[in-house]
């Protein structure tokens, strides 16, 4: 399986993360905690480097869903942290309202506002997340200074940038994100157990993840936003990698991982000058890269085009000053990790 010792994971991210704090000189942190499994596994992973007094959990809501909410409080109970709760409902309504009735005043049509909305959910979905950023931020401030911590993993943060730069993207560290999916999914039952948290973490692996960020009227998944956007919905493969809850194996091996770990091996796959002849080569020679095991070769060759895509028109997210606090590569070195996809 990808994550070879969860044990050794889990100590590695808790003594990097305790070496970014000493270095900072900052023994506090902030934490967004959605109900969701990578914001479960950091959790976990800073209360065993900084202890529960102190850090600041925050659940932020606008026209949020029950079912997140009470995940992220079992969580943080389960913990032993206090989870600060807000609701932005209000303030967001109001917002938006302003906004659209200064666009009127201004010559734009109120009907043309509408349909734009209603046929693109992602464009309030926007709003509300660069909406709740500053709220994190000026929680932490209150109850301490600290570090801000982000949630990204590698399937989200690596090419695809499935973020709000604005939003859950404006964060201090990214401690995980050098870890697909599925190795976010091994760590959560990992830490689970380490901190007697079982049921808690079990919870959050069994539930599908969500942006949560389109009201309580109408869900939706990440792979849902992830397939529409990348053009893929029709390929019948899962974007994301599942454990059995149970075991900690791999159940399925999403599309977002094979690309990453064949990206490895052909960073060109993102070059600027890849011509049309190239693209077609690493096509084919990704039908026999053992990442894609299984995979029909038409969808490979979609699958690797919508990726090169999404990474130049993400570019502009892409943050060099916030680190991960260490690599992939120093975690396979320590035999932590492999890049070898089981094949399912």
């Amino acid at each position: 399986m990808p994550v070879l010792n969860p044990s050794a994971l889990i100590d590695q991210r808790v003594e990097a993360l305790r070496h970014y704090h000493d270095a900072a000189g900052l023994d506090r942190a902030e934490l967004d905690l959605s109900g969701g499994i990578d914001s479960a596994v950091m959790a976990g992973l800073l209360v065993l480097a900084l202890g529960t007094d102190k850090l600041t959990l925050v659940y932020s809501s606008i026209n949020s869903g029950g079912k997140t909410h009470k995940r992220a409080e079992d969580l943080a109970g389960a913990l032993g942290v206090p989870l600060v709760f807000h609701d932005l409902t209000a303030t967001y309504e109001a917002m938006v309202g302003a906004m659209i009735e200064n666009l009127v005043a201004a010559g734009w049509s109120r009907q043309a506002i509408d349909d734009r909305v209603a046929s693109d959910k992602t464009i309030l979905g926007s709003i509300r997340s660069c909406l709740r950023a500053p709220l994190g931020r000026g929680y932490l401030r209150l109850s301490g200074n600290g570090i801000r911590h982000g949630t990204g993993n590698e399937c989200e943060d690596r090419w695809l940038r499935f973020y709000q730069k604005g939003g859950d993207g404006e964060v201090d560290s990214n401690p995980v994100a050098m870890l697909a999916k599925g190795e976010i999914y091994q760590l959560a039952k990992a830490l689970g157990e380490r901190l007697n948290a079982t049921d808690a973490y079990r919870q959050i692996l069994l539930a599908k993840p969500t942006p949560e960020l389109w009201g309580t009227t109408e869900s939706h998944t990440d792979e849902d936003e992830i397939g529409s956007y990348l053009g893929l919905s029709d390929v019948g493969h899962s974007f994301y990698s599942y454990i059995n809850p149970d075991t900690g194996a791999y159940s399925r091996v999403g599309l977002i991982e094979r690309v990453s770990r064949f990206a490895d091996h052909h960073p060109s796959l993102f070059s600027d000058s890849l011509s049309e002849a190239q693209m077609t080569s690493l096509a084919q020679a990704a039908t026999a890269h053992p990442s894609f095991q299984g995979v029909d070769a038409s969808i490979i060759a979609r699958t690797l085009r919508a990726a090169r895509r999404a990474e130049r028109v993400t570019r502009h997210k892409f943050n060099p000053g916030c680190p991960s606090i260490g690599t992939r590569e120093e975690l396979v070195e320590a035999g932590i990790l492999t890049d070898e996809l089981p094949a399912l």
